[in-house]
């Protein structure tokens, strides 16, 4: 029927358009880890990929939008895997452990690269910083994941703690992210011992903010996540 050929011909077009897409942005994650981030421009990318310039800017603006798209990427597939995951356990640090390990899994072929990219992470305003306003849609859907596993899980606490905690791990989970970047042991097992130590102590303390003796140290905590979000710089989180 005649109705059925321009959405033939849209449904090709479209897949045209996201193979030069992925085309573009595999080359541009070769160059960065072969070059370096700064050494790889726009035009070195477009050559690597062997489409036109204009393509390549059709897609990707700036070498940061590249950037942004590998950990959208990267976030989108976690999400997916955690999700599987989350059925077959209802217990909630297994599950945080599984997020960690799978993103680390994740990250693992581009760790030279990301450890460059670490080097932006103090400062806010930079658009690949963790904190910036550029990703905090990526930052969102990372603490929703943590919100999902919370919130299925079978794990009791109060509700002013529920509301905050899945950010306060997702801050736990980039240190450790941060400091994996540095671990040179077999298998990251530095990193993995960190891991298993840290969510060890955060879960003892999850587990004593049901006891009202516990109250005199959840203010502090309550103070300080609050010091946080106020912050001009955090504002936009």
């Amino acid at each position: 029927m005649p109705h059925t050929v321009p959405k033939k011909i849209s449904h090709q077009t479209s897949t045209k358009r996201e193979l030069t897409k992925e085309k573009i942005y595999q080359s541009a994650i070769r160059l960065f880890q072969k070059e370096g981030y700064e050494s790889a421009t726009m035009r070195r990318i477009t050559k690597e990929a062997g489409v036109s310039l204009g393509l390549t800017y059709y897609h990707f603006k700036t070498k940061e939008e590249i950037v942004l798209y590998f950990y959208r990427e990267s976030q989108i597939e976690v999400k997916q895997l955690s999700t599987l995951f989350f059925k077959t356990t209802r217990d909630f640090k297994t599950r945080l452990k599984y997020i960690i390990l799978t993103q680390l899994e994740n990250f693992s072929e581009y760790k030279m690269f990301l450890q460059i990219l670490a080097r932006h992470a103090g400062d806010p305003s930079h658009s690949l910083s963790p904190f910036s306003p550029e990703t905090t849609l990526i930052r969102q859907e990372a603490v929703g994941i943590i919100s999902d596993a919370l919130e299925t899980s079978n794990l009791k606490i109060r509700d002013d703690l529920a509301k905050i905690l899945p950010e306060l791990l997702w801050m736990e989970q980039m240190g450790i992210i941060y400091f994996w970047l540095s671990d040179n042991s077999k298998s990251y097992i530095n990193t993995k011992l960190l891991m298993n130590d840290s969510l060890e102590l955060t879960f003892k303390l999850i587990k004593l903010s049901n006891f009202p003796l516990f109250k005199n140290v959840m203010g502090p905590i309550f103070r300080m996540y609050r010091l946080v979000k106020t912050n001009p710089v955090m504002k936009h989180r």
